[in-house]
């Protein structure tokens, strides 16, 4: 069962015009994801996804950055999908989210992410109800 989507496009012009970039970068990506951007993407388009992808799953759960949370609590891991820790974590929980599905993409001027937050139906086996 879906319980959120969530989408969202940024202009991959900021990036590449931030002043401070390095302190923004650091802001919002893992030390994880920086390492992942070096080398083998161009950074700009690949931050701009990414900033655009946890835009996508903070909407598609229903929170923002408020009450307690952090752009580190998502990462987007090297295979692609999200890891989430500390509040977001605890709030995806609350919500009963089973699994979140990402997909970000860019063109020359725009990079965009959207996220699918799904729960599991219970299902029953032999008379009695269990999460599958």
């Amino acid at each position: 069962m879906i319980i959120g989507t969530g989408i969202d496009i940024v202009e991959i012009k900021r990036f590449k015009e931030l002043t401070n970039k390095k302190d923004f970068i650091r802001q919002f990506l893992t030390d994880n994801e920086i390492t992942t951007a070096t080398g083998k993407y161009l950074k700009d388009e690949f931050y701009a996804m990414l900033f655009a992808t946890k835009e996508a799953i903070l909407k598609a759960l229903g929170c923002g950055l408020e009450y307690g949370s952090y752009w580190h609590n998502i990462e987007i891991n090297e295979q692609g999908k999200p890891v989430l820790s500390g509040f977001i974590k605890n709030f995806a929980k609350e919500k009963s989210a089973s699994d979140i599905h990402i997909s970000y993409a860019h063109s020359k001027e725009y990079a965009m992410g959207f996220a699918l937050v799904e729960k599991r139906k219970k299902e029953r086996v032999f008379g009695r109800r269990f999460a599958g």
